[in-house]
């Protein structure tokens, strides 16, 4: 082989080696990439806090006071009770219509025998809640005991802050005397006046 061959032939080879080390390093240069690029974290990068549950809202069961109102043994006020319960925010009304199916000795229960309570919601300061058809058909009728009824059951919701009015539907329908004569087509406001003053 002449000098001048072999020079040739030792180009050819060292030619070969650097376009081998230069695609190597790209293929290095793009695996980093894609590691760097996957959803790995790096070292000393912070990741923003995942949502815990102190950070939603408030719904556990907690201690509050009701203030009740039950009609007296010769249906002519109501009486204030006050009941301790553990309830969620969002059941107090259900849970003041429990405690309304259970008067003390001496009161009278308010509401007529099976009434459940279907739906409460609040908006604008009105409370509307929906009864069962039971409300109407087992209520045992009479003026005074109309009025016990429906203010034994406004006098207590108006106890909570944001209810000023209360407005009574019937298995989902607004009727003009739910129980009789007094107009239940429009929010009740609360009456004081029927409440008997207790030493």
């Amino acid at each position: 082989m002449s000098r001048r061959t072999l020079k040739t032939f030792v180009l050819a080879i060292v030619s070969l080696l650097l376009v081998a080390s230069f695609l190597t390093g790209c293929n290095t240069a793009k695996t980093q990439a894609v590691k760097s690029s996957d959803n790995t974290p790096t070292p000393g990068a912070t990741t923003p806090p995942s949502p815990t549950v102190s950070n939603l809202p408030e719904t556990t069961p907690h201690s509050v006071k009701l203030t009740l109102y039950f009609p007296n043994s010769d249906a002519s006020g109501l009486i204030p009770i006050e009941r301790k319960v553990v309830v969620a925010d969002q059941e107090v009304i259900k849970a003041m219509f429990v405690e309304l199916a259970t008067p003390p000795p001496g009161m009278q229960k308010p509401l007529p025998q099976g009434t459940t309570l279907l739906s409460a919601s609040v908006k604008d300061d009105v409370a509307t809640i929906d009864l069962s058809t039971e409300f109407r058909k087992n209520f045992g009728g009479g003026s005074a005991g109309e009025q016990m009824t429906m203010y034994s059951i406004v006098n207590t919701l108006t106890t909570l802050p944001d209810v000023h009015s209360v407005q009574f539907l019937l298995a989902g329908k607004k009727l003009d005397g739910i129980l009789g004569s007094l107009d239940s087509s429009v929010p009740l406001q609360r009456n004081d006046s029927l409440i008997v003053k207790t030493n």
